[in-house]
């Protein structure tokens, strides 16, 4: 996983967001990689400076020094999305995840960051932000407000909501149990579905937290009754 955050001069909101343990995800550990997102110039800023090494001092220690990176980025503009971008595109683990810390920061690089992954492709992008009296924070999947608005999509989802097999929804919706996997296929990318194969010649498919996600800005029915 990597985990973006633009800095400012508070820390706090970082850190704590660092050490969250969450449902999926335990916290940092060995092959996580960290990018602080930081102006040019920022060195003539010691409350920034000071922010920075709090939050390198924390996580250094966890995922390792040559995990932590920084970039620095010019404030121009569309300058900002683009640097901020490729800088993701050239950190990303294997596993294509990006978890978005904005608690903090400049609003420009604040905006800029979620340009700048709004713009990658096949990777899940998971964005939090923490309240600004410590209690609470949300988090959010950017893949159900990227995907296509897709009835076919909805119904699909809402078998799976019911536990449905791939060739109960195919025969409903009156299609090939090959167009149904070709619709997941696509559907993995947005993170809507996740496929468990295990011991099974084809995959076994489920909802995920963000496919229901899609189904409440789809307005869909089926998520009255589950």
């Amino acid at each position: 996983m990597l985990v973006v955050f633009p800095v400012g001069f508070d820390e706090k909101f970082i850190i704590r967001a660092l050490m969250r343990r969450r449902e999926e995800f335990r916290g940092l550990g060995v092959g996580d990689r960290l990018m602080a997102i930081l102006p040019e110039g920022y060195e003539r800023e010691q409350r920034t400076v000071n922010a920075l090494k709090s939050i390198e001092d924390v996580a250094s220690p966890i995922v390792g020094g040559d995990n932590v990176l920084r970039l620095e980025v010019p404030m121009k503009s569309e300058d900002i999305v683009l640097t901020i971008k490729k800088g993701i595109e050239d950190s990303l683990t294997p596993d294509r995840i990006v978890l978005a810390v904005l608690s903090g920061g400049m609003r420009p690089l604040l905006v800029a960051t979620l340009l700048a992954l709004i713009g990658l492709k096949d990777t899940r992008v998971i964005v939090e932000s923490d309240f600004e009296n410590l209690s609470g924070y949300i988090s959010l999947e950017l893949g159900p407000f990227l995907a296509p608005k897709s009835r076919r999509w909805e119904l699909i989802l809402c078998g799976l909501l019911k536990e449905k097999s791939v060739r109960t929804i195919a025969e409903e919706l009156g299609v090939s149990v090959a167009t149904i996997s070709n619709e997941l296929r696509k559907m993995l990318k947005y993170n809507l579905v996740r496929a468990e194969k295990g011991k099974r010649r084809t995959p076994k498919y489920f909802i995920t937290t963000a496919g229901k996600t899609y189904l409440k800005l789809m307005r869909s029915e089926c998520l009255g009754t589950y």
